[in-house]
């Protein structure tokens, strides 16, 4: 009896010692980096722009505020309007001035001078060539759409823009002043997408010494 008893202990003790199989592990789905569009991964590290800072269809500066910067510091000469120098509009200066001193206009949010005005601001620099006693005032506006600080200083680099041009073509920069008027004085007082096109742009003033 006492040997059938310890026979069964026998044979539970060994059954517990079979080993148990394991479970075979969950894996998990590998992420592949490639599969992540580098944009989508980079996002979170980039600090978008803040309105001052939009990017503009530069001339070699990328942000308004790189341009104020070379301004204050002396990259972009600017010439002090003299006081000794009257500007008048084209047409109070002479009728037939007006042909010549045609205005630019400019794209939404941009200062960069389209081809298609090159032949005039030509005529003006042929124009100013054979009349060396005069100066010229390069007037930037913009049209309603933003802060008046934001449009005084896109105001100003169109007029900037267009002074470069004529400067290239030959003209003095001693000759050439500028100044911005931003959405203060627009050409159409519309509120509509014809009116904002009529009033992004540059307007020319003929200066004549008066002393």
């Amino acid at each position: 009896m006492r040997l059938l008893v310890f026979t069964l202990i026998l044979a539970v003790f060994s059954g517990c010692q079979q080993p148990i199989k394991k479970l075979p592990e969950k894996k998990e789905a590998a992420v592949e980096s490639e599969s992540i569009p580098e944009k989508v991964q980079n996002e979170s590290k980039v600090s978008l722009p803040s309105a001052m800072e939009k990017k503009t269809s530069a001339e070699g500066l990328a942000t308004l505020s790189e341009f104020k910067a070379a301004i204050e510091s002396g990259d972009v000469p600017q010439e002090k309007i003299p006081e000794d120098i009257k500007f008048v509009s084209p047409s109070e200066y002479s009728s037939s001035e007006t042909k010549v001193f045609e205005n630019i206009y400019f794209d939404f949010d941009s200062y960069q001078v389209s081809e298609k005005y090159q032949k005039i601001l030509k005529n003006i620099a042929s124009y100013l060539k054979e009349r060396p006693d005069l100066c010229l005032l390069i007037e930037g506006h913009c049209d309603e759409r933003g802060t008046r600080e934001y449009n005084l200083v896109l105001g100003e680099q169109r007029a900037l823009a267009v002074r470069k041009i004529l400067i290239i073509f030959g003209i003095s920069p001693k000759r050439l002043y500028t100044v911005s008027y931003g959405l203060s004085k627009p050409a159409d007082p519309g509120h509509n997408e014809e009116a904002w096109r009529k009033n992004r742009r540059c307007e020319f003033k003929i200066g004549v010494r008066t002393k």
